[in-house]
């Protein structure tokens, strides 16, 4: 049988103290996906930190033949981080999924095993890794970025009412290469135009556009995982999406 690749995007800013402990936690999933005749292999985006992910991430794929470092010379923003993993990727052989994470630890790549199931069983062009599932929790985050949080889901279902979708900002998601490869037909090497991270909520409403088939599962959030700061100003966020919004 075939084997086909799973690449996962691990775009990063400062998280160099947390790098380490989440390529060796990708990693730990190796045997079971070799279970399913899928590959693994990890491409970091290092978006012009400056602290030591690069070097350290450098290190890594020295050690370690299935991981991949992009750079970024100067910060560009997590918009133009996935526009650099996305583009490298559809442009591999075999390549069959792309996950797309945070590089900070909250989100656990234990999940991945859920969400291809998802994808293969239901026929899904992307699955996301939702907080708003049965099953799903957020353990480590203020009452007031889950108030935003919740409020801002309400106003993107309210607006968009994507079939099956609850969390439309969540980073963590599964894609097919065949639907990342209609967007880059689309639009270009620029799919997304967002430096912030508003560019997840466009990703989907683009995908969406292009009558991508999309579903979710549960997952655990343990924001108190992450050992750096916060790099979301989360009220410029929300603000960045509702311009969005009414742009398109």
């Amino acid at each position: 049988m075939d084997k086909y690749i799973l690449y996962a995007i691990l775009p990063c800013y400062n998280e160099d103290k947390s790098i380490i402990d989440l390529t060796e936690a990708w990693r730990r999933q190796e045997a079971e996906l070799l279970t399913k005749n899928i590959i693994l292999k990890l491409l970091i985006v290092n978006d012009g930190s400056h602290d030591d992910t690069f070097p350290i991430a450098t290190k890594l794929a020295g050690e370690h033949y299935n991981i991949i470092v992009v750079n970024h010379e100067v910060n560009k923003g997590l918009g133009e981080a996935l526009n650099t993993g996305i583009n490298y990727v559809i442009k591999q052989e075999n390549a069959k999924y792309v996950c797309i994470m945070d590089g900070d630890m909250t989100q656990h790549p234990q999940y991945i095993h859920s969400m291809l199931n998802k994808m293969e069983v239901e026929m899904f062009d992307c699955v996301i890794a939702s907080r708003y599932r049965p099953g799903s929790n957020v353990e480590g985050l203020s009452f007031f970025r889950r108030f935003l949080s919740v409020g801002a889901r309400i106003v993107y279902t309210m607006k968009l009412g994507i079939p099956n979708v609850r969390d439309y900002t969540c980073g963590y998601r599964l894609y097919k290469i065949t639907a990342l490869n209609a967007l880059s037909k689309r639009y270009g090497t620029s799919i997304l135009k967002e430096r912030s991270f508003a560019c997840m909520l466009e990703l989907l409403i683009k995908l969406n556009k292009e009558n991508m088939k999309v579903g979710e599962v549960p997952f655990v959030l343990k924001y108190q995982l992450k050992k750096g700061q916060s790099k979301m100003d989360v009220i410029k966020t929300i603000k960045r999406s509702l311009s969005m919004l009414r742009r398109i």
